[in-house]
């Protein structure tokens, strides 16, 4: 994170939730205001991705990614690696949370079993995925 920028408080990020424009933003806020995270603004409407800075300064692979997915604001959290699954489970816990699921279109469930898909539409408060966006952030190497 770049020094003098003045984050907003969570008090703050949690009002932004009230309105679904802001989700994204108060999300983005979240990932950004956390030690050693890179944010890259893709050539896509509305798609930002987060990567942790190495010790050496180089970058990992994506941890986060922040989209519109089928037409919706969303959050995709990239968890461990696609052999290991651990994405297919965390997401019935974030459904379960949520309470509705997250219908996983084939590619999702092939290829895509190490990510943990998010609509911003059903999250009615930050404190219902930071639990899920921390994991993805602190098992990032």
């Amino acid at each position: 994170m770049e020094k003098g920028i003045i984050m907003p408080s969570s008090k703050n990020i949690d009002k932004a939730f009230e309105k679904m424009e802001f989700k994204g933003l108060a999300i983005d806020t979240y990932i950004s205001s956390k030690e050693y995270v890179k944010r890259f603004i893709a050539e896509k409407e509305f798609t930002y991705g987060y990567k942790k800075v190495k010790d050496d300064g180089t970058l990992t692979k994506k941890f986060a990614t922040l989209m519109m997915l089928r037409g919706v604001p969303a959050l995709v959290l990239h968890i461990g690696e696609r052999a290991d699954k651990e994405g297919l489970r965390i997401q019935k816990e974030v459904d379960r949370i949520l309470g509705k699921m997250y219908e996983r279109i084939p590619n999702q469930i092939d290829e895509k079993t190490h990510e943990v898909f998010i609509r911003l539409d059903w999250v009615s408060g930050l404190e219902e995925i930071k639990q899920f966006i921390d994991k993805a952030y602190d098992e990032r190497k």
